[in-house]
């Protein structure tokens, strides 16, 4: 019997499914709050993956919640690495295709991967300080949704930034840093002192701090922005002892996805989320978490804003581009403003421009003020502005001087991204503050020498991506200087 061999029929399609095509990858913390965020495909609505991942977490915890599932026409991939959670969320796919599970996950395995090689540690504390860099690596990692670098050594030629290492500070360096503080009775108002308290026995320190992402035109104009929160919490206390803290009174909360416009005056959070050992029950209508802390630090409340219009933003920089008179060089002027109220002091302020390859040197000057320098390093092309400390209500400006090659016109659009990072204490971009605080302490329990308990707090806000987009700039002559 002859039997002859024929050549198999070739595959005519091969959907998206089954190549792992992610619209969404997201780093978070143990609590599901936004540590990265990069949306590879616009197929899905704004922060409902994240929702809804964390609304599964929080039921079923990580040790039971299955690493694959599906919910509301998203499926979820996860896998839980020290004290984060990386996601990998896509549109799912008709009923009748399947879907290649192995493929996502293993996309999952290779970031976490490339990450450890990169950063050294992947845990909240290195992702947190390494986040332009994890934005880098995701951009380089996936195109239109696809996943192609395996390693790290494929992704690390085309990163601009280096890893930083953490400083994880002492409990004592983290106290000493709360501000506005007025010690009394146990009930603590706050105000706008700069004073910092150093941290005393028998006592809770509370602070908000808040990171803030914006995009920003070349006029000083914002794009688009979006902050997360958290409220946290030190506690020193003798012993167990129940906290009530009263925020803002006029505060909302606002769901992400509502259409209602702003109440002027209000302060607004989205999404927040709690630890077991906070009782949010009276949050809404009084504005006051209780909580009973255990000893040392917790992360009380986690919160996201998305709403532009309800966040304030402390700090511009508006770039200018200005011939120079009699010569073919460029004035490139840099406006850094802060906004905020005089009480409110940047430290760590820092500029970095992108130059263009016809730009061959540069000469840079200052306004005068101390704890400023720039340098420009030639290789990378990068101009770097620090200002050690900026205080609220003032401006800094720096010029400096381009000097191009050949003919070629240099405008303002060919220069950037411009970004900028600062720490700004005495202030929350969404405007949340700890209006009183409160040791719950029963007299009986306190011996007549001992002195009640003390609450301490304070606020900041850093900028976790902060850039000027100057290619949106059309193509104007320059004024001349």
């Amino acid at each position: 019997m002859e039997s002859s061999w024929q050549r198999p029929k070739p595959c005519e399609t091969i959907s998206s499914y089954s190549l792992g095509k992610v619209s969404e990858l997201m780093i978070l913390d143990h609590q599901c709050g936004v540590l990265v965020h990069k949306r590879c495909l616009q197929n899905l609505e704004y922060r409902k993956a994240q929702q809804l991942f964390s609304k599964h977490m929080k039921l079923h915890g990580p040790k039971t919640l299955n690493p694959y599932f599906r919910d509301e026409g998203i499926d979820f991939f996860y896998l839980s690495k020290n004290d984060i959670f990386l996601v990998a969320a896509t549109a799912s796919p008709p009923v009748e295709e399947p879907l290649a599970s192995i493929i996502f996950l293993d996309i999952l395995k290779r970031l976490y991967d490339i990450l450890k090689n990169c950063v050294g540690a992947v845990n909240e504390a290195y992702i947190t300080v390494n986040k332009m860099l994890v934005f880098e690596i995701l951009d380089e990692m996936t195109i239109f949704g696809y996943s192609f670098a395996s390693s790290y050594n494929e992704v690390k030629p085309f990163l601009t930034l280096e890893p930083v290492k953490p400083k994880i500070a002492k409990q004592d360096d983290i106290a000493s840093r709360f501000f506005g503080i007025n010690v009394g009775d146990g009930t603590k108002t706050h105000t706008a002192s700069s004073e910092s308290k150093p941290k005393t026995p028998n006592s809770a320190y509370i602070n908000i701090v808040e990171g803030v992402s914006a995009i920003f035109g070349p006029m000083g104009e914002m794009c688009s922005s979006e902050l997360w929160g958290k409220l946290t919490l030190i506690s020193n206390l003798d012993r167990p002892s129940p906290i009530s803290i009263e925020l803002n009174p006029d505060l909302i909360i606002k769901d992400s996805v509502s259409s209602l416009g702003r109440v002027a005056g209000s302060i607004y959070i989205e999404t927040p989320s709690f630890h077991s050992c906070v009782d949010s029950s009276q949050l809404a209508k009084h504005k006051t978490l209780f909580v009973l802390p255990p000893s040392g630090q917790t992360r009380l409340m986690v919160y996201t804003l998305s709403d532009p219009s309800c966040i304030s933003i402390p700090i511009i920089l508006i770039p200018t581009l200005a011939d120079i008179k009699d010569s073919k060089d460029k004035n490139l002027k840099l406006r850094l403003i802060n906004q905020a109220e005089s009480h409110a002091v940047a430290s760590y302020v820092q500029i970095k421009v992108q130059l263009p390859e016809m730009v061959v040197s540069t000469f840079t000057s200052s306004s005068g003020e101390e704890g400023q320098s720039s340098h420009y390093e030639s290789e990378e092309r990068l101009l770097e502005w620090d200002v050690k400390k900026m205080s609220g209500r003032s401006e800094h400006v720096i010029n400096s001087r381009l000097k191009t090659q050949g003919d070629v016109e240099l405008y303002l659009s060919d220069i950037g991204p411009i970004t900028l990072t600062f720490n700004l204490t005495q202030f929350s971009a969404s405007g949340l503050v700890v209006k009183k605080a409160k040791v719950e302490v029963k007299n009986s329990s306190m011996t007549a020498t001992e002195p009640a308990p003390q609450c301490f707090f304070g606020m900041s806000t850093k900028a976790v991506s902060y850039t000027v987009r100057t290619d949106s700039q059309t193509n104007v002559p320059s004024p001349v200087t």
